[in-house]
């Protein structure tokens, strides 16, 4: 862990910024989570090109966030062909009104338009691109990830710098060593409490405008996008695991164990915290 640890935050929109970035947090988690200043805000989508904010939105919080002395980092998703031509629209447009938000890319598509058609942007690693295992029926009862052998994100983060991208960002994984140990250059970043155990393509509450049930999965994919799933998720209880789980929009989220997280924050140099299990 760097010396002083810096955070950021997961917004929709920017209000009042907490004095301790850690208030965002349930309360059993500050004791866990070392003091450090806000440096930056994290917006737009991880899992669904259908939730990105449009480029007016996305100015205006690099706007706010400017106007608060801190960093602008925009999330984009996984994107099949018209979520790529989506978020290059959406980058035009921002780009176009002067702004220049880092953005971290989930999907190697959006890595190479990034670095052909937006070399200017700061370009950041997401956690969609750590394959690691992140079960929660393992991770609370599979051993300290501490002492786990290997360097898996050697080749990854080698590859990174290639790309001339300047931070690894993840959840905590299984076997922990993803982020490594700095001597790359980039930014380690972790992201807390929440992280994702499943994401896919089909949205069950977009299938939900579907006639039939054989529908939901023929043409659920095609349906258009009714947003019902901003700001909402819904708890999922399971009977093979102890940890809270919650399902939102096409994604399944998991507090993550504390004694995991506690490893794995001495790597980080950035903590993200996400105020709520939600996409």
């Amino acid at each position: 862990m760097s010396s002083c640890m810096e955070y950021g935050i997961r917004v929709n929109d920017v209000g009042r910024l907490p004095a301790d970035p850690r208030e965002l947090c349930p309360a059993s988690w500050r004791s866990v989570l070392p003091p450090g200043p806000l440096r930056a805000i994290y917006f737009g989508s991880e899992f669904c090109a259908d939730l990105l904010p449009d480029a007016a939105k996305v100015v205006r919080l690099c706007g706010d966030a400017r106007d608060r002395g801190v960093e602008a980092v925009l999330l984009t998703p996984l994107a099949a062909p018209g979520g790529l031509v989506r978020i290059e629209q959406l980058l035009a447009g921002v780009t176009q009104a002067r702004e220049a938000p880092a953005v971290v890319f989930n999907d190697w598509g959006v890595a190479n338009l990034l670095r052909e058609s937006f070399p200017h942007l700061q370009r950041r690693a997401g956690r969609l691109m750590n394959r690691g295992l992140r079960d929660p029926r393992l991770m609370e009862k599979a051993a300290d990830s501490k002492n786990a052998p290997g360097d898996r994100g050697r080749r990854m983060r080698s590859l990174l710098v290639r790309y001339g991208v300047t931070a690894v960002e993840t959840d905590p994984d299984l076997d922990g060593s993803f982020l490594g140990d700095g001597t790359e250059g980039l930014q380690r970043v972790l992201y807390l409490p929440y992280a994702f155990a499943a994401s896919s393509r089909n949205c069950l509450i977009k299938a939900d405008g579907a006639q039939t049930v054989d529908e939901c999965f023929t043409k659920g994919l095609g349906l258009p996008c009714n947003g019902l799933c901003r700001g909402q998720w819904h708890r999922v209880d399971r009977s093979d695991t102890t940890l809270p789980i919650w399902r939102a929009g096409n994604t399944i989220f998991y507090e993550v164990p504390q004694f995991r997280a506690e490893v794995q924050i001495e790597q980080a140099d950035r903590i993200v915290l996400h105020e709520r299990p939600t996409p």
